[in-house]
């Protein structure tokens, strides 16, 4: 079998692309596409050097994965370097980028701790219906669980750029949901929450404020990335030529 069409060459050729699709994100789109071509021809030249050399299939593709995570520490200084050199050339578009990175990244943040706050209280509900503390199946739990549900496909959501708008508005329901009723259940779950209730003046006060401000936040977010009204980086994910186009 040649090495061009078996399975073990085409799995470790995905591998090692995806790992080239990421280090050449947000660099300069004709130098990125320069590096996967250069790639996409090492691979190649690989895969018929193997076949010469008289290497099987599955030892070829374990060179490849062994040369590429090898070359790792290399590809990384190469991104280094590119985004340096595009830093000195255009500072205001990689100011933005650094913003962005910033404003993802933060946003990330918000939803992975609403989602933790979710899980939270549905592990206090478990435990509590375990011990017979409270009746399962009560509707502040299915509340807060379809609420939870909803967090974490707005986290998922929030993954990727194509849908990151709609996650971050997804995420301005169960930043209601999830804190207005997880405190609610928690007040007769937890002796610290009712001790907070009664002790805290501002204890509505602070959890209303948070239920604002998070909303505010995701429904910011969505502004910022809406692309009617702001113009994201380029897309650099372009498409590693392919074994047969190669070959021609």
């Amino acid at each position: 079998m040649s090495i061009l069409t078996s399975t073990f060459y085409h799995h470790a050729v995905s591998r090692v692309s995806r790992w080239c699709s990421w280090y050449t994100r947000e660099v300069d789109v004709e130098v990125a596409a320069t590096r996967r071509d250069e790639l996409a021809s090492d691979l190649y030249e690989h895969a018929i050097w193997a076949d010469e050399s008289g290497t099987t299939p599955r030892a070829a593709a374990r060179e490849i994965l062994s040369r590429a995570v090898r070359g790792a520490p290399a590809d990384l200084t190469w991104r280094h370097a590119q985004r340096r050199k595009a830093a000195l050339a255009d500072p205001t578009r990689f100011r933005r980028l650094r913003i962005e990175k910033a404003v993802s990244s933060l946003v990330l943040v918000a939803a992975s701790a609403v989602l933790g706050w979710g899980l939270f209280v549905l592990t206090r509900i478990v435990l509590s219906t375990i011990g017979e503390q409270i009746r399962p199946g009560s509707a502040t739990a299915i509340t807060i669980g379809t609420f939870t549900t909803l967090a974490a496909c707005g986290l998922v959501l929030l993954l990727q750029r194509r849908t990151r708008v709609g996650g971050a508005l997804i995420m301005v329901l169960p930043s209601f949901g999830l804190v207005h009723f997880g405190l609610f259940q928690l007040y007769s779950l937890s002796a610290t929450v009712g001790a907070l209730t009664f002790t805290m003046p501002g204890w509505e006060l602070a959890s209303n404020s948070l239920i604002v401000g998070l909303g505010m936040f995701f429904t910011a977010a969505a502004i910022w990335w809406w692309p009617e009204r702001r113009n994201t980086p380029a897309d650099t994910s372009t498409r590693l030529k392919t074994i047969g186009e190669m070959a021609r």
